[in-house]
């Protein structure tokens, strides 16, 4: 693997940005932070068809006050109709994480598939994940979450006005869209619509490492969303009670929870990274809401 300095604009004061080889495609992440912390580096990974910029534009920067932060920003590893597996994103994660923080324990962050990536990697590189956050993820698809993926393909394939629409409605909580119009909107969910868009939702329809799972020894963080659509709270609530080493929390707050409650977000996982054992497996956190 050659590492490589990107001509990217940065993410915000001090955020290098790298690239790599991994399989044949370019894999960039962003670092920042503090080096010089006690605490495991965090290492994030987007949801679908997200980016560092797209899905951790508030909580990276934020995180990196008090933290050694690494994002990666995915690549399309697979070509024609070959599909896309939850391996070929792990090597992507493995790598980033040998280039940038070698023979280190880390804090392994995962949001919506990126908590799919994590808690698959979690369990099969126990020595390597010592601590683990999974928001709004899922361990196994499910019929509530088909039948949003299928319509979201029909509408894709019909080259929709609509789907932004339809993806707007999935993301966000009902107390939050109540207060917006449609012009507040117009274009707030947008997807970067290429074919590894179309691969990752196609993945998404087929998540199952139900088997894996109990095998996750990380000091564990299951961040909930009480108005999630797209990933209903009673699949945090299921890898809550099957991973043995975990807490639980639930915000206020629709499947887009990083744009909707960064800060709260941002408080539990902080709070969860500089001290993991603060509360004991099987505890609910508490929450504080504006």
């Amino acid at each position: 693997m050659k590492d490589t300095d990107t001509m990217m604009p940065p993410l915000a004061t001090g955020v290098v940005t790298r690239q790599i080889e991994v399989n044949g495609v370019r894999v960039t992440y962003h670092e920042a932070g503090q080096s010089n912390t006690s605490c495991p580096p965090i290492v994030m990974v987007h949801g679908s068809s997200g980016t560092t910029r797209g899905h951790f534009g508030f909580l990276f920067p934020m995180l990196a006050v008090r933290h050694r932060v690494i994002s990666v920003d995915l690549a399309n590893p697979v070509t024609g109709d070959d599909p896309l597996e939850l391996e070929h994103l792990e090597a992507q994660v493995l790598a980033v994480i040998a280039n940038a923080v070698p023979d280190q324990e880390i804090t392994l962050l995962g949001y919506s598939l990126g908590a799919a990536i994590a808690g698959f990697t979690a369990a099969r590189h126990p020595k390597i994940v010592c601590n683990l956050v999974l928001l709004a993820g899922w361990m196994k698809t499910d019929m509530q979450q088909l039948l949003f993926n299928r319509v979201w393909h029909e509408l894709r394939a019909l080259k929709s006005p609509k789907l932004d629409d339809f993806t707007v409605y999935g993301a966000f909580g009902a107390p939050f869209l109540s207060s917006k119009t449609f012009e507040d909107l117009a274009g707030g969910a947008a997807m970067p619509l290429d074919d590894f868009v179309d691969k990752q939702m196609e993945l998404n329809s087929r998540i199952d490492i139900v088997d894996l799972v109990p095998d996750i020894t990380a000091t564990t963080l299951i961040i909930a969303c009480s108005y999630d659509m797209m990933v209903p709270v009673h699949h945090s609530r299921a890898l809550f009670g099957t991973i043995e080493n975990a807490r639980y929390a639930e915000l206020a707050s629709g499947h887009a929870v990083v744009f909707e409650r960064p800060a709260e977000a941002l408080r539990l996982i902080d709070l969860f990274a500089a001290n993991p054992q603060e509360y004991p497996a099987g505890a609910t956190l508490p929450v504080v809401r504006p």
